[in-house]
């Protein structure tokens, strides 16, 4: 049996691992790296990689790795790869963040793609909201739920739900002939599902493990301030509060609405603090498709607390291009207008594109809070970015602040992984510090991208 890291060994994201028994070849996750095309494409504002020739150009760089009998037709067509049947079984998705499912859309068709009931609703969820996204499935999803077991030739696979900053995370417990595997795919314990994730460990520990493959994102080092104060997504919701009383004006706030406990903790925190939740329809629609999945969140319809914002230079009802799932949320919603004889009680939704509104609202002053980990707002390649955030919050007189707690565990969480699932072997991964695990256990392998190690 043997393990082969097309991504994700000694880097953060981009997980590609591919497991081989006597009968099957999987892999665990299919991930996007977040280094892809630099020192190739990044330095130059136009180009990119012609998508409309498949993989050719992934391939050209050594962006993507050239394997074959896994790619669709449609994939290779302009490649130098020719296509081949389906030598793979199966992916095992761990949940639906770019680093993790990202490439699947340009595998096979015929291999089927394993995804969450969660996190299958998820993806339909954002792929009807960004309508120009091509779906990042393959067409073959075959749904699992966490606890119930699945077998793909001589392996037995039972996924557990852990606690990740999307809904829909699991990590994978996989018995094979020759010994047991636990994957954990991201996770953390200062979430609002900290249990979850203890859940995941229980089950490793009950099945007896061999290797743990385990993430170490924020082992040793981090660029994020606040997760260095161990704040939990409490703390986020209760810092929140406290900005928004504060706020001498209205206050925007800045997050990805994957993020659903982040949507929840800012809905809490605004109506603790007596103040009125204006999002978009796609944050509506999100809450809506997510409330079976998430406890606590809000009700959209007939809410006093929430109202949906319709933008102005949004796309007219009457264009074929207009998003109908967005119709029904806007039926009752507020315009810029209503904003600015209410500025006082709003807090606003308000993602990086949707800056221009403050040019319609005149806030004059308030504080915008950006909700995501520092590593977007700091360092060489976000310098342009954060120039020109203090540009716009400069020019109509808001406040800057920054609340954000990490969507996944720092080197004490990850101790605590290990030390409760009781492997015979560590493999690190989705981490830039391999190496210090050998600090956390007497037996840890290291791996390295294209490179085969037999367990």
């Amino acid at each position: 049996m043997k393990i082969l890291p097309y991504g994700g060994a000694g880097e953060i994201g981009g997980n590609k691992i591919l497991l081989e028994t006597a009968k099957a070849r999987v892999f665990l996750d299919f991930g996007v790296p977040f280094d892809r095309g630099e020192g190739i494409y990044s330095g130059f504002d136009f180009l990119d990689p012609r998508d409309k020739l498949g993989l050719r150009d992934y391939f050209e760089f050594g962006m993507e790795p050239e394997i074959p009998g896994l790619y669709s037709e449609e994939a290779l067509k302009y490649s130098k790869l020719k296509y081949k049947a389906p030598e793979f079984d199966a992916l095992l998705i761990s949940h639906i963040h770019c680093d993790h499912f990202g490439d699947v859309v340009d595998v096979d068709p015929k291999i089927p793609v394993y995804l969450g009931h969660g996190a299958k609703k998820l993806n339909d969820t954002f792929n009807t909201i960004y309508y120009s996204f091509k779906s990042e499935d393959n067409g073959n999803v075959v749904e699992y739920q966490s606890g119930k077991s699945f077998k793909i030739k001589d392996i037995e696979v039972t996924p557990m739900h852990v606690d990740h900053s999307i809904p829909g995370a699991y990590g994978f417990i996989i018995k094979t002939p020759e010994g047991n595997i636990a994957y954990t795919g991201d996770y953390r314990f200062h979430g609002f599902k900290p249990e979850m994730t203890e859940d995941f460990i229980r089950l490793a520990k009950k099945t007896g493990i061999d290797w743990l493959i385990t993430e170490g994102t924020r082992v040793k080092t981090s660029t994020d301030v606040d997760f260095r104060k161990k704040i939990t997504e409490q703390d986020v919701e209760d810092q929140f509060c406290d900005t928004i009383k504060k706020s001498k004006g209205i206050t925007c706030m800045q997050f990805s609405f994957r993020n659903v406990d982040r949507v929840r903790s800012l809905y809490n925190a605004t109506k603790r603090a007596g103040k009125v939740l204006l999002c978009n329809p796609g944050f509506a629609y999100t809450v809506d498709n997510a409330g079976q999945l998430v406890s606590g969140l809000p009700e959209i319809k007939g809410n006093k607390n929430l109202k949906i914002y319709k933008k102005d230079g949004d796309i007219p009802d009457d264009e074929k291009r207009h998003l109908k799932y967005a119709a029904p949320y806007e039926k009752d919603a507020v315009d810029y207008k209503w904003v600015k004889k209410n500025l006082n009680d709003v807090v606003m939704f308000m993602s990086a594109s949707e800056l221009s509104q403050l040019i319609d609202i005149q806030p004059g002053k308030g504080t915008f809070v950006y909700s995501m980990s520092e590593h977007y707002i700091e360092g060489e390649e976000h310098e342009d970015y954060k120039a020109c955030l203090e540009n716009w919050l400069a020019h109509f007189g808001m406040d800057f602040e920054q609340i954000h707690c990490s969507g996944h565990s720092d080197m004490e969480g990850v101790q605590h992984m290990i030390d409760g699932c009781a492997p015979k072997t560590v493999i690190p991964v989705h981490t830039q510090n391999p190496e210090e695990f050998k600090k956390m256990h007497g037996n840890v392998i290291l791996m390295e991208r294209g490179k085969a190690v037999k367990i």
